[in-house]
């Protein structure tokens, strides 16, 4: 009698058993098929005629810009080798080694600066011989020596017929003992 007990006690465990990995299976593929159907709206956006009539507009509006400032990608042009010059200090020698890069939107920029890379290197290195320890020692001085040096680079690039323009410069190191 123990033994016809465990025979159907048997069967009724596996079917028990099978039954919950069906009712899981089933739950995972809801999951998934809610997962895909989320993902094709957030990835489909918006209706696609809207979405190219507005890739054409942006196009049609680069295009007659005619300027690399309409596509808003900017170009970095590093000004290598570092700059190191001698601080103007009474009281002991002092020197600054700087590393900077220039931002432009203009392709037109970064050809005109390596034709004229050595005009405007030796333009910085007197602007930069020309500062003092204290001015340029905290964050307001070398805000307006990036100032002052990009008005210098401005001032050669238009010299030079150059039709684009500097937009930031950026110290990448900065030196001073």
């Amino acid at each position: 009698m123990a033994e016809e007990e465990k025979k159907d006690a048997a069967p009724a465990e596996n079917k028990g058993g099978a039954m919950k990995l069906i009712i899981i299976i089933n739950a995972v593929v809801v999951v998934v098929l809610i997962g895909v159907v989320v993902a094709m709206f957030m990835l489909k956006g918006g209706d696609e005629k809207k979405d190219s009539e507005v890739l054409a507009e942006e196009s049609s509006a680069t295009e007659g810009a005619g300027s690399a400032e309409a596509s808003k990608t900017p170009i970095y042009i590093p000004l290598n080798p570092p700059f190191v010059v001698n601080l103007e200090n009474q009281e002991q020698v002092s020197f600054l080694q700087v590393e900077m890069e220039v931002m432009t939107y203009d392709p037109k920029v970064d050809e005109a600066m390596k034709v004229h890379a050595s005009r405007i290197r030796s333009e910085l290195l007197l602007l930069l011989g020309s500062k003092q320890y204290h001015e340029i020692s905290n964050v307001e001085g070398k805000r307006k020596l990036s100032q002052e040096a990009i008005a210098e680079i401005q001032k050669i690039l238009q010299e030079t017929g150059t039709t684009g323009t500097v937009q930031a410069l950026y110290f990448t190191s900065f030196v001073m003992q």
